[in-house]
């Protein structure tokens, strides 16, 4: 099965162009109180996120201080029409220095590392990630292509059958793939 996963290990930071524009206007999928109580119940992310950045006071805090990252980022939530932008959190890294470099870079958080999160991650205007972003979407989809290929293949058999080459159950198989692409449905992938 081909593998849909995001290797954070190839990401380019070298075409990152410091303008510091994402560690200025941070949000999440959650609400600020979610996020506190995933913390409060131990989801290790949600505490190093509360830990580490802070919170803007309101939207308009965060748009007076990235204003175009944080229209980017509304523009793109507001496609949802269930998006509520009363429940929107924005944050800011307080350790980017006035040069736009982390002060903390050696020991920075395991969220930071891995940012971009994947390719669809939103970036500020202009970002370097750009063209990353489109590869790595054009990969997923790829991928999650394939999947869906296999699922056809598993039609022309029993559920019961077991498959050599993992020693599973096409209906264990097909769960499994099933799953990998549920994580995509998001961005599109029953469109895919």
């Amino acid at each position: 099965m081909p593998n849909i996963e995001e290797n954070h290990e190839d990401f380019p930071q070298h075409l990152c162009k410091m303008c510091g524009k994402c560690c200025k206007a941070i949000t999440t999928p959650y609400t600020y109180e979610e996020l506190v109580e995933l913390a409060n119940e131990g989801q290790e992310e949600a505490k190093v996120f509360i830990e580490i950045f802070k919170r803007y006071d309101s939207v308009e805090d965060a748009k007076k201080a990235v204003p175009d990252h944080v229209e980017n980022i509304l523009n793109e939530l507001k496609k949802n029409p269930e998006f509520d932008e009363s429940k929107i959190a924005f944050f800011y890294c307080p350790h980017l220095n006035d040069n736009n470099l982390c002060s903390i870079h050696e020991t920075r958080p395991d969220c930071c590392r891995r940012a971009p999160r994947n390719g669809w991650s939103l970036f500020p205007p202009g970002c370097g990630f750009k063209g990353w972003q489109f590869q790595q979407r054009e990969r997923v989809k790829y991928n999650v292509r394939k999947l869906k290929e296999t699922l056809m293949d598993f039609e022309l058999l029993k559920d019961d059958t077991i498959l050599p080459s993992s020693n599973i159950t096409v209906r264990e198989a097909r769960e499994k793939i099933l799953e990998k692409i549920s994580v995509w449905e998001k961005y599109g992938a029953s469109y895919w």
